[in-house]
């Protein structure tokens, strides 16, 4: 042996159910949910950008147009995330994270937004 200890990922190098994750699919899962919080992210200043892309000095029709084209465009990044968040992928992720967490918490403790009030102004 090289006398290199392996540390555990709580719970992820653990043989599961469904198999053994490596390092790659641990990777691969990673940036799924990183995506994903990048989508959400996003979505926070939804209602901001659509506000400001309406026009000040405008006609009525131009202002309406405006609010057309800005909830359309809203709509589809809510329609990307949802798809996002529904994806295959994203289950996996989240439930071998859930899975991980039952499984060997550390201390780690559900987090709750509620409990992080200033959670999305952190860069990234």
């Amino acid at each position: 042996m090289s006398g290199i200890k392996k540390v555990g990922m709580g719970g992820y190098g653990r043989k599961e159910e469904a198999g053994i994750l490596d390092e790659g699919q641990l990777e691969l899962s990673m940036k799924q949910l990183n995506l994903l919080h990048i989508k959400c992210r996003e979505l926070r200043t939804t209602i901001q950008r659509m506000l400001e892309s309406m026009p000040s000095n405008a006609t009525p029709e131009e202002l309406y147009q405006s609010f057309v084209k800005a909830v359309a465009t809203a709509r589809s990044q809510i329609k990307d995330f949802n798809s996002l968040y529904s994806s295959e992928d994203s289950k996996k992720a989240l439930d071998q994270a859930k899975k991980s967490r039952d499984a060997d918490p550390k201390g780690i403790k559900t987090w709750k937004a509620k409990d992080h009030p200033d959670w999305l102004d952190h860069g990234q």
